[in-house]
């Protein structure tokens, strides 16, 4: 069991562009249709502190599996894995939900939150496409799961950023930033996710003139995955004094209870974050 724990508890890092040798075909049982491959997927992060949770990057192309030569590609996909939290990078689509004939068209900076089941065609333009994923699946289910896409964007800028507010067991009340949430449930466990932001004029309990922002952070909430928006960002292990350096485009995962501070380079900062973990709220 200790060996486990530790295996688990790591900070997780990739970039948009990893190396070609990474990219495998994305091969998986779509429950209607049977075995299916289509495009390559890189995983940066292969799990969390509990539940089933990963994180990636998926991309087509003209020489990608099942993809035409001109780069465009259908393919239907349920998201039986889990629910999917995912972000265009490049490329554009049109998303269908098989149900309802709902269609969704997405592009770069969509946030797309896909429920585990819900069948959706996607209907991918050439000459090529990517996308940042998140899979989580826990192992209790919730009641009243989302039965259709939710398609955001990480530009959108609603009335409700509100400060946040945390307690750590060591270190006590702080105010880290300001998010606003964009899921607050998924279909099993808890997920959480949204948009979080901090810098110059941004509440924090330590931020400098400069808007830099530094903060003690133990995932509290749950395994906290992560694609940088914006900005630069220092993430240092309290045990191990081991420091990741990320930016912009960057995917991150942080584990659940493990110590470290969190750094927010300024003038600003900005994050698309997902919260998992397999217990619900009570």
């Amino acid at each position: 069991m200790t060996s486990e724990v530790l295996v688990r508890s790591a900070v997780h890092g990739g970039v948009q562009n990893e190396p070609n040798e990474k990219w495998v075909p994305f091969e998986w049982i779509e429950p209607r249709f049977g075995a299916q491959v289509h495009g390559e997927y890189v995983v940066i992060r292969p799990e969390g502190v509990s539940g089933s949770l990963s994180a990636g990057l998926w991309r087509t192309g003209p020489t990608a599996p099942g993809a035409a030569s001109d780069g465009s590609h259908t393919l239907l996909y349920s998201s039986p894995l889990g629910d999917e939290t995912a972000c265009v990078i490049d490329g554009t689509a049109v998303l269908t939900v098989i149900s309802t004939g709902k269609r969704y068209q997405v592009s770069p900076g969509s946030i797309i939150s896909s429920p585990k089941g819900l069948e959706v065609q996607w209907d991918i333009e050439g000459p090529a496409f990517k996308k940042y994923w998140c899979i989580w699946n826990g192992s209790e289910p919730t009641a009243n799961p989302p039965q259709d896409l939710l398609i955001t964007h990480v530009n959108d800028n609603p009335e409700e950023w509100q400060e946040y507010h945390f307690t750590e067991p060591a270190e006590g009340p702080l105010v880290a930033g300001e998010l606003y949430f964009i899921r607050t449930g998924g279909s099993t466990g808890t997920m959480l996710s949204g948009v979080w932001r901090s810098g110059k004029g941004i509440a924090g309990s330590d931020v400098d003139d400069n808007g830099t922002m530094s903060t003690p952070y133990t995932g509290v909430l749950g395994d906290e995955t992560i694609l940088l928006l914006e900005g630069e960002v220092e993430v240092t292990e309290t045990e191990s004094g081991n420091v990741h350096n990320f930016r912009a485009g960057d995917v991150i995962g942080l584990s659940s209870g493990m110590h470290v501070t969190w750094t927010s380079k300024g003038p600003f900062s900005k994050k698309l974050w997902v919260i998992t973990r397999d217990t619900l709220p009570e």
